[in-house]
């Protein structure tokens, strides 16, 4: 079998892959590439039906059976829970799931973005619920002519004083001054994803995702938004969607703080993907069992 992609690595840069002397079916910067386009396309289903991407569709269509909604949005089959704690129990899927899979051969399973119960995780926060922090109108069709001076200047403004209430150690008025400059509709990127750092100190993970999101609407490129919004899906237990935004957030701009948090993420959605195959391969598979010393 290949070598997969998302651990850390881009097609055959594991030191497995190097062992037994495969070369990469795919070039890292098309993996890159590839990563943002189905970003963009999770986020905006309906461009799932654009003309240019028929060839995607169709195969989508042909090769792996996917049916999309109205919206471009896939239709999902069953899903299965993959448990990842330490108790004793089996892994099994609901009664619900088995009854939903109807006609579905039975080696299909499908999963996303599995959360584990892992209790024991220091670094985990509980999913923080809204009401969220504003955000400003799509700019999707704007045209560069419609940002007026008056606007950039009440955004400049409005950083500057949320930084001189960060560095007074006051949160609340910096989150305040970071939403007055977002909501102007000028603010760039990095200024999204310098709320959603300020979000996470105030361990707001959710609400930092959603603003890890819009940074991506302005500019998906921006490596620094993958990267937080991975860290702020790791600190929710969010393995598999944590360990595809930093990997391709590394990729786009490394910053080696985060190689610590690369390479937990990585094992942690292995240890998904691992579950995953013993479920398609041969049913429900036994959760490790701790050792425990006299």
């Amino acid at each position: 079998s290949r070598c997969p992609p998302w651990r850390g690595f881009a097609w055959g840069e594991t030191p497995r892959c190097r062992r037994l002397g495969r070369s990469p079916p795919m070039e890292p910067d098309e993996i890159a590439a590839l990563a943002i386009a189905v970003d963009k396309i999770k986020r905006r289903p309906a461009l799932a039906h654009h003309p240019e991407l028929e060839p995607l569709r169709r195969y989508l269509l042909d090769a792996w059976g996917v049916r999309l909604d109205e919206a471009g949005a896939p239709v999902p089959k069953a899903l299965l829970q993959i448990e990842l704690s330490d108790d004793e129990e089996e892994l099994a899927a609901p009664e619900t799931a088995k009854a939903a899979v109807g006609d579905e051969p039975e080696h299909v399973v499908q999963t996303l973005d599995v959360a584990d119960s892992d209790e024991e995780d220091p670094g985990r926060l509980p999913e923080d619920q809204g009401p969220y922090p504003p955000l400003p109108p799509p700019r999707a069709g704007r045209l560069e002519e419609d940002v007026s001076e008056e606007h950039i200047a009440m955004c400049s403004a409005a950083k500057q004083a949320a930084q001189e209430a960060f560095d007074a150690g006051d949160n609340a008025l910096a989150l305040e001054k970071l939403t007055e400059a977002l909501m102007t509709g000028t603010a760039s990127a990095l200024l999204f994803v310098r709320r959603a750092e300020l979000l996470m100190k105030l361990h707001r993970p959710v609400a930092a995702v959603r603003d890890c999101d819009a940074a991506l609407e302005v500019n998906a490129d921006c490596g620094k938004a993958y990267r937080m919004r991975g860290l702020a899906y790791r600190s929710i237990g969010r393995w598999e969607a944590a360990h595809r935004d930093i990997a391709l957030g590394q990729k786009l701009d490394y910053d080696e703080a985060v190689l610590e948090v690369s390479k937990l993420v990585a094992e942690k959605a292995r240890r998904i993907e691992m579950r995953r195959a013993a479920l398609v391969e041969g049913g429900p598979a036994r959760k490790r069992r701790r050792r425990h010393s006299c």
